[in-house]
This record gives C-alpha cells, sequence and structure tokens, in this order.
C-alpha cells in the first residue's frame, strides 16, 4: 500500500471538502481531525471517512457551509447547535465551552445537538486535559451494535473517553474507545485489507458469529465488548446522546454519521492543587507500568501510549493507505475535479 506524509494529506482532504462548499477554517478542523486520527493508527477515524462524508452530504445530511452556535448556557452547562453540519468544529466549540465553564465552577458539561460525526473522541477530552482538568466524553451513534443477549442492531459503536494530566509529560494520560467490541469504522478497514475479524465481535443478519466484516454490511451487527458490561457503558451513551443532545439515531444505520455527544470537564484544583494532581496520577502510572508482564507480554502499557508511539513512526514514516482506500480516494477526486496526491514508498499491509 501506498504512504503519503501527513501535510501533503491534510492539505488535499482540506481540498476536498472545500469542493463539496465548506468553508476554508471549517474544511482544516475537518481534515486535521481526518489526519490525526491516521496518525495515531486509528485509521478507521481517517481519511478512509472521506468517501462516506461526501456521499452523507450528497444525500442531504449535512450542510457544508453551517456554523455552529452555542445557542445556551446555564450554570454550569450549555449546548452548542451543530447546525447540521460538520460535527468536528461543533464538538470543538463544545469542549472549549466545557473547560470555560469549569473554570468558573469546577465542573462544566455540554451537549452538542444536530450533530453529524464527531470524528475521533480522544483529541476532545484531551484539550480538557491539556487546560489542567479531568476530560470525560460518550455519545450514542447509529444503531450497528446488538444489546447484550440480542442479535438486532438497536445500540450505537458509541465512543466513551477520558483524559487528565499527567506528571513529567505534556501528553495527558487518555482513553478512548467504542463501546462495542470493534468500531464499525475498524470493520471498514479490515474490508478494504481484505481481512477477517474476531468472529466473537459480529454476528451476521441471521445472528450468526461471523469473521468476515463484509456480514455486518449486509445487515448483520456487531456485539458489545465485555459482554454486559460494555454494554451497560454503552446503553449510558445511548441514553445521554438520545436524552440530552436530542439525537435521535433510529433513521441512520451504522455506517452513517450520526452522533449526539455530551463533553464533561472537572477542574481537580477544587480538591487539590495542579501538582499534587499531576503528580499522584504519574506516581499512579508509574506503578502501573512497573508491574510485572504477563507471560508473552513485553511491558505494560498505559492507555494511549500505543497511539503515542504510532503518531511518533508515522511522522517520521508516513501514512499507510490501504489500496482500496486509495483507489476510492482517487475516485472521489476525480468526481470532485481534485488532483489525487502521489503516493510514497509501497509498504506492506
Amino acid at each position: 500500500m501506498p504512504t503519503v506524509i501527513h501535510s501533503t494529506l491534510r492539505a488535499f482532504s482540506r481540498t476536498i471538502f472545500e469542493a463539496v462548499g465548506t468553508p476554508p477554517n471549517i474544511a482544516l478542523v475537518v481534515a486535521n481531525s481526518l489526519v490525526d486520527a491516521n496518525l495515531a493508527g486509528h485509521d478507521s477515524h481517517g481519511v478512509l471517512r472521506l468517501p462516506g462524508y461526501c456521499g452523507s452530504l450528497r444525500d442531504g445530511d449535512i450542510v457544508p457551509d453551517a456554523r455552529a452556535a452555542l445557542i445556551r448556557r446555564d450554570r454550569a452547562t450549555a449546548i452548542v447547535d451543530g447546525a447540521l453540519g460538520w460535527g468536528q468544529p461543533a464538538m470543538q466549540l463544545a469542549t472549549d465551552t466545557t473547560v470555560e465553564l469549569a473554570r468558573e465552577h469546577g465542573l462544566g458539561a455540554t451537549v452538542v445537538r444536530r450533530c453529524y460525526h464527531v470524528g475521533r473522541v480522544a483529541p476532545y477530552v484531551e484539550t480538557v486535559a491539556r487546560a489542567g482538568m479531568i476530560g470525560l466524553a460518550m455519545s450514542n451513534a447509529g444503531p450497528g451494535v446488538a444489546p447484550f443477549g440480542g442479535r438486532q442492531r438497536v445500540l450505537g459503536t458509541n465512543p466513551f473517553a477520558w483524559s487528565m494530566p499527567i506528571g513529567g509529560r505534556s501528553d495527558p494520560l487518555t482513553f478512548d474507545i467504542a463501546t462495542a467490541a470493534i468500531a464499525e469504522g475498524k470493520l471498514r478497514v479490515a474490508r478494504a485489507n481484505g481481512r477477517p475479524v474476531d468472529p466473537t465481535m459480529l454476528v451476521d443478519r441471521d445472528g450468526k458469529p461471523t469473521s468476515d466484516p463484509n456480514d455486518f454490511f449486509a445487515g448483520g451487527a456487531i456485539l458489545p465488548f465485555g459482554g454486559h458490561k460494555g454494554n451497560g457503558i454503552s446503553i449510558l451513551a445511548q441514553m445521554l446522546g438520545r436524552s440530552l443532545a436530542g439525537m435521535d439515531t433510529t433513521g441512520f444505520d451504522g455506517p452513517r454519521g450520526a452522533n449526539g455527544p455530551i463533553v464533561l470537564a472537572i477542574d481537580p484544583t477544587c480538591f487539590t492543587t495542579a501538582e499534587e494532581f499531576a503528580t499522584e496520577v504519574a506516581a499512579q502510572a508509574m506503578q502501573i507500568c512497573s508491574s510485572r508482564p504477563a507471560d508473552g507480554v513485553e511491558e505494560v502499557l498505559l492507555p494511549g501510549e500505543i497511539e503515542r508511539r504510532t503518531v511518533h513512526h508515522r511522522l517520521d514514516r508516513g501514512i499507510p493507505i490501504p489500496d482500496t482506500t486509495w483507489s476510492e480516494l482517487d475516485e472521489l477526486a476525480r468526481s470532485l475535479g481534485v488532483e489525487m496526491i502521489e503516493g510514497g514508498i509501497e509498504v506492506e499491509a
């Protein structure tokens, strides 16, 4: 598969968004969201999404030049209207607002209404952490997951993330997951690479376990991670997305982008000093990393460590793009009259 340096991929993605009517400053935000996901190794939320995003726009699900706005602020809470535009700028406004609320009240929470796909959630909670606070975020999504004990698509992949400052390093400690056994976008990556998935993650349209990612797109369903435990976290995100953010995702199928996100911030200085908090987090992190690895494991890693290392690797070596995705991007560029980028050295999938 070809590789592309991140700056080239950012410029290409921004050009695609501008070609479909997105203002340049908004196009930059959305493009950065996708490419940053690629850099972190989460190709499921990277430029693989470009054709789907543009398809949603053609179907009328997105207003490309819409601008998100803060429509309500009440005590330590706020509501952002995504205005049916791209989700990333709306979620970033919600995150910045939440930090402001927490600075004033010690706690802050913001929901986004009329919101399209917000992309990978980690960068938003990391924004909170870089402001010296504890960030949490979750969202519902289009139905693609069967509830525990079921076989029918009812829940979304429903992301859940948190982040906090950690003493001794600039990058915060971050955890970001889909509450499904596998993210829908990772099924796209597996399909693009012609790879099977763990059959404990997926059932086909008849409710039978399957390792073929194509079975999901033919009407199958993903299962929750961790059985009833992941199911419970997913239901929390589902309930808040619908009841607080007002996002009814039942009209969307799993591959379509629709989110009802909520982001929260906690200012630790309401309970301790910023320095003591970061130092304690660092001490506990060291204790975790210093624990004896299990057989066959080289080292115990903190959440987000693999992503940190992948960013450094891909900044140096470039971002690999699966051949199937490359062909889809080429087709999309041609349809919009945009010049396709050139790939670098070929690497094995």
